[in-house]
């Protein structure tokens, strides 16, 4: 299969290649000769398709025409080398054919084999060439084209590369070398000169017509030829780009470049912590405090409850006597005034005589005693002496807020005694001495012992105490403040969302920009992998590669980092505490929103031709 250029020209602003018509032969050894300017790199630019842009046509012999590096293959050598620093010798090989096989069987034919494990910083200038030629045959090239392959080194290794690009030479393959050097001369089959852009040949080794042949190259590449050349049976599919590109830029991986996205991933993650455990957390700190296992239940209510024997219904018990209204007290762990902080002076009653007192009932027993030196005064009341355990301020705010969360007593206050001179007596000997009398509005004061410790009984509870309208009624004053607080909560959660997708957008944005600037830095490095062997595709999975692993460390940062909260808290406060799957889930829609933004820009960037990338 023959590569034919019919009337190709070329300008740059003047003509460089003037009406060159030929045909290269495989099996053949072609040299291109000219000073420096000539357009010999121009030549191969469109021999290899990588220059598109010119008049006539260059095409196969089965009339496919020869643009963008398609099929057939078409390899590369270079003046330069251009391994890519970071990478040893075996990665910069394995990058452009995933195959260790092919990458042994070649470097061994060509004697390079102990270099694999070096650093291009390390090898010579006559071994990153003997490379290049490794790299340039991974891929079994139809064509190779080797532009002043031996420009930058001495005279003994230029003989020694160019011997070795004459042994490559193979009965359906065509090498072109483009050189001002004569270390080619002797081993050509065809020389071909370039002057003033017009092409002519000046040396052929073949009359007219005759058949292509190989040249005798030597015993050792002949017979290493046929095994290298042999279908590997190594995996040849995709190219482990992403391990490449990490060894290539460990500061993907370095706080500095992880912490901005690390710190949206923890954001997103407290603030659905958050949301997700504010209820249990906080009926939790509350029951430490506040006595949580009260409930107001209608009659109906109670009835409709499955778990009644779990329930300790307390009944209303109230009398009035000289001008002092006595009301039940529960136990302790239930009591309102039990809260710390109500009571102003004394202890809760340990005992059936001892009661608590209001201000207003202590100015009323004792006026002429202040409120701590009413502690162990005795009176009597409903025939039966009591001794003074404690007293409360009925005039602190606190003393009402918590007097709320008890039904009798919140009745009382604002319907029986409004001067709130009330005396506390112990439940069980208040009903000792009173008949229950029938609970205001039809409900009931009750326990359920663990409800706040128990979520699955609150939502019981709660579904109870549903009216006939829908709506959902707390069990106590406590659920009321808390339920309050997780619908500011809420309402503030979706405040912050909001300002998280508009300041997110324009971070997408921002981030845009920055990748355009990273590939415009890296183009040629971008341009000269798919002149290798990468295709576009390739290249793109490389860039997504590094972003979704630094997406991926900046994640895993985040969780590390929320973790450590997590611990902190419990160590501190002694809760336990997740996110949400609703806040992973954002964290991971925001990690794949950076990996489109990635995508897109990089597609875009890839979109300009290999010539754009390394012009």
């Amino acid at each position: 299969m023959c590569l034919c250029l019919e009337h190709v020209n070329k300008s740059f602003g003047k003509p460089v290649l003037r009406d060159i018509s030929y045909t290269f032969e495989p099996g053949r050894l072609y040299v291109i000769k000219g000073v420096s300017g000539c357009g010999k790199t121009t030549l191969l630019n469109i021999l290899g398709g990588i220059d598109s842009q010119y008049e006539g046509t260059v095409r196969w012999t089965n009339d496919r025409l020869w643009r963008n590096g398609k099929d057939p293959s078409v390899s590369y050598i270079f003046q330069k080398s251009l391994l890519l620093n970071g990478l040893s010798v075996r990665d910069n090989l394995l990058l452009i054919r995933n195959d260790p096989l092919r990458v042994e069987q070649l470097t061994e034919a060509l004697e390079v084999q102990t270099l694999l494990d070096k650093q291009p910083s390390q090898l010579s200038g006559g071994e990153r060439q003997r490379i290049s030629v490794v790299r340039a045959l991974l891929n079994d090239p139809d064509l190779i084209l080797a532009d002043e392959p031996t420009a930058s080194l001495d005279g003994v290794n230029s003989e020694k590369i160019a011997a070795l690009l004459a042994e490559l030479r193979r009965d359906d393959r065509i090498i072109i070398v483009a050189t001002h050097e004569s270390c080619f001369d002797q081993l050509a089959d065809v020389v071909l000169r370039l002057e003033y852009g017009v092409m002519k040949e000046e040396f052929s080794a073949f009359p007219s017509g005759t058949p292509a042949l190989i040249s005798a190259g030597t015993d050792r590449w002949k017979a290493s030829c046929k095994a290298v050349d042999y279908p590997s049976e190594t995996r040849k599919g995709s190219v482990a780009v992403t391990r490449f590109s990490l060894k290539r830029h460990p500061e993907l991986l370095k706080l500095k470049t992880l912490l901005p996205l690390a710190l949206a991933f923890v954001l997103l993650l407290v603030m659905g912590t958050l949301e997700q455990c504010f209820s249990t957390e906080t009926i939790r700190l509350y029951s430490a405090r506040y006595p949580m296992d009260i409930v107001h239940f209608a009659g109906e209510s109670l009835e409709r409850f499955e778990y009644k024997d779990q329930v300790r219904v307390y009944n209303y018990y109230m009398t009035q006597e000289d001008g002092l209204t006595a009301l039940y007290l529960m136990p302790q762990e239930d009591s309102v005034l039990n809260v710390e902080g109500v009571l102003t002076a004394g202890i809760f009653p340990h005992n059936g005589q001892e009661v608590i007192l209001t201000g207003a009932a202590a100015r009323q027993l004792f006026p002429d005693r202040k409120t701590a030196d009413c502690i162990g005064q005795t009176f009597t009341l409903c025939g039966k002496e009591w001794i003074v355990a404690a007293v409360t301020d009925d005039r602190n705010d606190f003393f009402l807020q918590n007097a709320e969360a008890d039904y009798y007593y919140n009745y009382a206050i604002n319907m029986v005694d409004r001067e709130r001179r009330f005396v506390f007596i112990p439940y069980d000997t208040l009903a000792e001495l009173l008949a229950p009398g029938e609970p205001p509005s039809d409900v009931y004061m009750c326990v359920i012992r663990g409800m706040g410790a128990d979520p699955k009984m609150q939502e019981l509870v709660t579904e109870a105490l549903r009216d006939d309208f829908g709506q959902v009624h707390p069990p106590n004053q406590y659920y009321w403040q808390i339920a309050e607080r997780q619908g500011q909560l809420a309402r503030e959660m979706q405040a912050f969302r909001i300002a998280f997708a508009v300041v997110g957008t324009l971070v997408c944005l921002y981030l845009m920009t920055i990748i355009r600037t990273e590939l415009f830095y890296r183009r040629e490095e971008l341009g000269y992998l798919q002149i290798f062997g990468l295709k576009k595709y390739e290249v793109l999975r490389m860039i997504l590669g590094e972003h979704a692993v630094k997406a991926l460390a900046a994640l895993a940062a985040a969780f590390g980092l929320l973790l450590l909260l997590i611990a902190f808290y419990q160590i501190v406060v002694g809760g336990f505490v997740y996110p949400s799957l609703l806040s992973c889930g954002l964290c991971l829609g925001s990690g794949a929103m950076y990996l489109l933004c990635t995508a897109l820009t990089t597609k875009r960037f890839l979109h300009r031709s290999v010539k754009e990338l390394i012009a």
